[in-house]
């Protein structure tokens, strides 16, 4: 049997399910929240049965649930509790006819929140535990609140991939985290009880530290990059912020410091900024090149020129024809200024590679400098091929410079066609 409130109740009135078989309990109940309305709105449903509660507890709202328990029931009370636990936590009292402790052990060990003897239920017994009850459920709640989100800033900060490292007023380490240890190398039991000062690389002047050691202090926010130093002596550089954090007082219990590593973005920056001056280099030797070409032309020509014009085998004829020679060994290395800017066009043409690499060979000694030693073995049988010399020129300098950057220390380079 069931009997339901007269009016739906407000949003802000305490909605009680008794569940239990004694009808006269529920007016009981009924009449001693009626006479208290004023210091505990409420209102009461009646359940008769456990199956018939579960149905009620799927479809309402309620805020507290009222059990008759009876002795030797307590398999009926772990039920009802299993259940609340599994939908929305909601507390219930049990009301029992005996209160001897074995009776009340075997109460709280069955889930409930609260017991109230039914010889002596009064509106205060009554009201009193409920107010109680309702106020331990209150601060479970808040306290099962506060626990999610702490594990969920415990994650975060376990997860993140920036390197975090919290430090007491004083500038100790507490904590880092496992992005923290990989980028730096040092483990957790290694940082803590350090300062950070075991990342100080030197790079930086100490005007810079204690510049840090102020803002942070008067508790305003510090933002930098840093040149930090790994436990295994590598640099690294960290866009790093700084910032305090406050105790319930309002004063500075610790510090908290979030970096990201920006080692490999500052090296790809560096490439790429090294790419866009070689290519002005490019840019600038192919424009040289050009103007140099076009004086060429005119020494060339007047060569051939005066050539004409004077005795066959005359000194004269032997000085023109060394500005001559002289005239187009600069034109060959015109063109591989313009091979260098990747101005010149293609042009395939028959030829055999000794020649193309041999004519290449003294440019590439001045490329890559007189500590590593470039040796030419020209093949043998090789023949004709289809070819640009300008293009195989290109790719043995870059063979070459690749050479140089891999073996700064200097080294032999064996160059076998």
């Amino acid at each position: 049997m069931s009997i339901e409130a007269r009016t739906e109740p407000s949003p802000d009135v305490l909605r009680v399910l008794l569940v239990g078989n004694q009808e006269e309990d529920f007016f009981l109940m009924r009449e001693i929240l009626d006479r208290h309305r004023s210091t505990l709105p409420a209102e009461l449903d009646h359940a008769g049965s456990l199956e018939e509660a579960q149905a009620m507890l799927q479809q309402g709202k309620y805020g507290l649930v009222l059990f008759e328990h009876e002795t030797g029931d307590a398999a009926a009370t772990s039920l009802l509790a299993d259940f609340l636990q599994r939908g929305r936590a909601i507390p219930f009292i049990a009301l029992t006819e005996q209160a001897d402790e074995k009776a009340v052990a075997a109460i709280v060990h069955a889930g409930a929140w609260n017991w109230v003897e039914e010889s002596q239920l009064n509106g205060a017994n009554l009201l009193r535990t409920i107010r109680c009850t309702l106020n331990l459920h209150s601060t479970q709640q808040q306290r099962q609140l506060a626990e999610h989100s702490l594990r969920k800033l415990s994650c975060a900060v376990e997860q993140s991939a920036d390197a975090i490292m919290i430090t007491n007023s004083e500038g100790v380490i507490e904590y880092v985290n496992p992005a923290f240890e990989l980028l730096t190398g040092y483990s957790l039991q290694e940082a803590v009880g350090k300062t950070p000062r075991i990342l100080t690389s030197g790079q930086q002047p100490p005007a810079l530290y204690r510049e840090l050691w102020e803002t942070i202090t008067i508790g305003n926010v510090y933002h930098s990059v840093f040149v930090n130093r790994k436990k295994n002596g590598e640099l690294y550089y960290v866009d790093q912020s700084i910032s305090a954090i406050r105790d319930a007082t309002g004063h500075i219990a610790h510090f908290v410091s979030n970096g990201r590593d920006l080692t490999k973005r500052l090296h790809l920056e560096a490439q790429l900024l090294q790419a866009q001056k070689m290519d002005a280099v490019g840019r600038l030797a192919g424009g040289v090149a050009h103007d140099f070409n076009n004086l060429l032309t005119i020494i060339t020509s007047y060569s051939e020129l005066a050539m004409d014009s004077v005795a066959a085998g005359s000194p004269t004829q032997d000085r023109l024809q060394e500005i001559l020679s002289t005239a187009r060994r600069a034109a060959r290395l015109t063109r591989q200024l313009l091979a260098f800017s990747r101005n010149q066009p293609q042009a395939l043409r028959g030829a055999e590679l000794n020649p193309v690499v041999s004519g290449i060979v003294s440019t590439l000694h001045r490329l890559i400098g007189e500590d590593i030693d470039l040796t030419f073995i020209p093949g043998a049988g090789l023949g004709e091929i289809r070819l640009d010399p300008t293009q195989i020129e290109q790719i043995l300098m870059n063979l070459a410079v690749n050479t140089r950057d891999a073996m700064p220390e200097g080294a032999s380079a064996p160059s076998k066609r």
